[in-house]
């Protein structure tokens, strides 16, 4: 399916609407062909009133008669002549007042039609902008490792932006002066066939740049969009590190990549604005050459006696009108063909399937009751091996910890339980049941995450701990924040637990944030938990805090704990070393250092770093 024809399947919904308005339209266009039949009799009898017309009525009636049948047809079911008729005998009062009546009704039809032309098209962006959301929002992680976030809102964002302008203001001006050039033609040839004809031979001629151009265009607009792209990555990357960029003093320097991504994005614009630009300028050379032509012709029809002054400028402004719609229509042409490069971006990534999904005979996962097994699991990014030949069995009620060197595959061996990837090779089950085939949202439902860094939305602190249990009552909520160590500071907000945190949790310091999060992990109750090195990034007060509230949170749970800091790890019923994606040792921290392996010499390094920063404080 075309992009265009994806595009107009947005459109579908809206129809009657878009028909309504285009119904108004063009009566707005068909009120512009009667104000212009008034011109004929205003020039003849008020303006040139007592001059002679040099036209003989019999030969004017010849020329109409010697048209093409269907426009004979067209002149006998209009009552043009009874028009002009009137219009003589009211040219001085009736007529102006008529002119300014049917302009005033025309401004309501085109007001309504054009209204209703962009609400038509604002719900069209809005629906493909919930489509393509949702579409990033059940994608996998790959798929976030591959794009970046300013790549994802310039196409959620910059984009469908490019896509509502065609689809609301710039369809509007389409349907209005395209509905407009119908009547126009019709008016000339009415008035005179001969000399409209040149205006119907030379649209082709101003038609051909709107095609030829349409195409650079749009390739100019694919350019932009991907450098526009580029500029959002580069201020979501120095506006969330803006800390560091300070520290380092890199604000030229980041100022400096900025610039060139912007002056990319200018030359591809730039690129754009010629070719829109050539556009009207050739239409202009070939609309000059079409009216020096039609005086040439306008010239010997008067000698000859078959003009008057009233139907050259009846077609003269037809033909005015014609070319000013010529020049808008192309205008629209050149922001519909970088239209439909955006919604060709906008639809790859609509279109990619999700890594890690629901197979067809998925099946909802039972309450977890037994044991978490790993069976002879493989893992690997492209051709880098990060897991190999893992067994694992972790009973219900156990709390395992995975220490390591960094890269030794921790944190990727507890992202494939709740399926963030799935194995190479070998398999994850739970109760014996292949998490593959069981349903992601079962799956997920069973297990609770507190990672690192604490992730928390700008919403109140009841709906960051509530989070994804719909309307929880504010008892259920406080019972677990006391359990957490957290009831006390949300006390002291300003607005308690309806304080809004602000972009990332920023009103609470870091400690605070791990303690909500864990707060969140309780209130979900799962009975399977992932601990992915929740001290780490904490101070000592905070830590002993944090840990606290995770040893409330661990209790009568199964939990993978992912850790760094091996002295936070010593309580657990086992402890997993992984070195280059194996499981090399494991038992409980007593067992591991009588060994004298991997674990004693990580636990050796810490010890000395640990009492080195003693002695320098001492």
């Amino acid at each position: 399916m075309s992009t265009l024809q994806r595009l107009l399947g947005y459109v579908r919904p809206y129809l009657a609407q878009l028909a309504v308005a285009a119904l108004l339209l063009g009566l707005s266009g068909a009120l512009m062909g009667a104000v212009v039949s008034t011109i004929k009799p205003l020039v003849n009898d008020v303006l040139l009133s007592g001059a002679t017309q040099g036209v003989d009525p019999v030969v004017e009636e010849e020329v109409a008669e010697s048209g093409p049948d269907i426009l004979r047809q067209v002149r006998n079911l209009i009552p043009i002549d009874r028009i002009s008729e009137w219009a003589r005998e009211h040219a001085f009062v009736e007529v102006p007042l008529l002119i300014v009546l049917i302009y005033f009704f025309r401004g309501f039809l085109v007001y309504f039609g054009q209204y209703m032309t962009v609400k038509a098209g604002c719900s069209v962006i809005r629906d493909l902008r919930q489509d393509l959301n949702r579409a990033v929002n059940y994608q996998s992680l790959d798929f976030f490792h591959e794009n970046s976030s300013g790549l994802i809102l310039s196409r959620i964002l910059n984009d469908t932006a490019r896509i509502q302008g065609v689809a609301t203001n710039s369809l509007a001006d389409a349907v209005r002066v395209g509905s407009m050039v119908p009547f126009m033609l019709l008016v000339a040839l009415i008035h005179d066939w001969r000399m409209s004809l040149i205006a119907i031979l030379a649209l082709p001629f101003l038609a051909f740049p709107m095609i030829r151009l349409g195409q650079r265009l749009r390739n100019a607009a694919t350019s932009s969009q991907i450098f526009m792209a580029d500029v959002a990555h580069k201020i979501n990357e120095s506006v969330g590190g803006i800390r560091v960029v300070q520290a380092f003093g890199m604000e030229n320097y980041e100022i400096g990549r900025f610039k060139g991504a912007l002056q990319w994005m200018l030359r591809a614009d730039l690129k754009a604005g010629r070719a829109a630009a050539l556009g009207p300028a050739i239409m202009e050379l070939f609309a000059t050459i079409a009216g020096a032509l039609l005086f040439f012709v306008a010239g010997f029809y008067i000698s000859r006696g078959s003009l008057d002054a009233g139907n050259f400028t009846v077609v003269l402004f037809c033909l005015g009108v014609l070319f000013v719609s010529a020049r808008r229509l192309f205008k629209v042409y050149g922001e519909f063909q970088q239209a439909l490069s955006a919604a060709e971006r906008v639809f790859e990534m609509l279109d990619r399937e999700p890594t890690i999904r629901d197979l067809p005979d998925s099946r909802e996962l039972p309450p977890f009751s037994d044991e978490i097994r790993f069976e002879n699991l493989s893992f690997s990014y492209g051709d880098e091996m990060v897991l190999k030949d893992v067994d694992l069995r972790i009973p219900r009620g156990e709390a395992v910890a995975l220490v390591g060197p960094s890269g030794s595959g921790k944190t990727t061996l507890a992202n494939l339980l709740p399926r963030f990837f799935d194995p190479t090779s070998g398999r994850v089950s739970l109760d014996g049941i292949d998490l593959r085939q069981a349903t992601l949202k079962s799956l997920r439902a069973q297990i609770g995450v507190v990672t690192q860094e604490p992730v928390l939305f700008d919403d109140t602190v009841r709906n960051n701990i509530a989070y994804g249990l719909g309307d929880c009552p504010l008892e259920e909520v406080i019972r677990v924040a006391r359990a957490t160590q957290a009831h006390e500071f949300i006390e002291q907000l300003p607005e308690g637990y309806d304080t809004v945190l602000g972009e990332r949790g920023s009103r609470l310091s870091m400690g605070q944030r791990q303690r909500v999060t864990i707060a969140r992990a309780l209130l979900k109750d799962a009975p399977i938990l992932i601990l992915d090195e929740a001290t780490s990034a904490l101070d000592a007060e905070s830590e002993s805090l944090v840990q606290q509230a995770l040893d409330v949170l661990m209790q009568g749970r199964t939990s993978i704990v992912i850790a760094h800091r091996l002295a936070t790890v010593r309580n657990v019923h086992r402890i997993l070393v992984l070195d280059r994606g194996r499981i090399v040792e494991q038992g409980t921290h007593v067992e591991l250092l009588a060994r004298n392996g991997v674990y004693a010499r990580l636990h050796q390094l810490q010890f000395d770093v640990g009492t080195a920063s003693e002695t320098e404080r001492g």
